[in-house]
């Protein structure tokens, strides 16, 4: 498996079993029965997850390569909101849209970890907003992801430690999708009104 991939992996699950270790944190100093009904969803989400990457990526040494489909930006971002990793009460809201094209070809399930990411890192320095959004520059998708905290430079306020993986696997992801001599990219930086926007550059 190339490093990238496993990069990649390994972050998205680290996300994945740090909203289940919180939930069952709360579910041993108060048993809840919805509460305990939701951290045995995220085990079989995660389970399932593990399965769907055994299965959707070969275990060899070719570089990662986007499996592009015809997509919804705006779909995309709908079910985005509604993210399974997505820790109880944290902000999210989707943007201006206005500007988003009606479909794009991009590998969905790529982006869709990419994107998750970027939002585990937006929610860690959020104070109360967090907001994607999507919109065509020239010959390429952006994908937003937005927050309200102090900024870049800004020391993590989360007690778990990061593995540092988060812009590197969506770096990855934006490199696997190419369009003739155009390749994706990601950015991160200050937004004027305060906190950080990281875009993903789709071709």
């Amino acid at each position: 498996m190339n490093r990238e991939l496993l990069a990649l992996f390994v972050h998205d699950i680290k996300n994945q079993l740090g909203v289940l270790e919180a939930e069952l944190f709360l579910l041993e100093a108060e048993p809840d029965r919805p509460r305990a009904h939701r951290a045995h969803q995220h085990c079989s989400q995660l389970r399932q997850r593990l399965i769907a990457y055994l299965t959707l990526y070969a275990s060899d040494d070719r570089p990662m390569s986007a499996q592009a489909e015809d997509e919804s930006p705006l779909d995309f971002l709908h079910k985005l909101l509604k993210v399974d990793s997505r820790p109880d009460g944290t902000p999210l809201r989707l943007g201006d849209c206005t500007e988003a094209p009606p479909f794009w070809y991009f590998d969905a399930r790529l982006v869709l970890l990419a994107m998750e990411a970027a939002l585990h890192n937006a929610w860690r320095f959020a104070r109360s907003d967090v907001q994607i959004g999507a919109k065509q520059i020239g010959s390429y998708l952006v994908f937003s992801v937005e927050d309200d905290g102090l900024g870049l430079g800004a020391k993590d306020p989360s007690s778990r430690s990061s593995t540092g993986l988060g812009m590197e696997l969506c770096a990855a992801v934006a490199r696997a999708h190419k369009h003739g001599e155009h390749q994706g990219r990601v950015t991160l930086e200050p937004r004027p009104q305060g906190g950080t926007k990281f875009e993903i550059w789709l071709p």
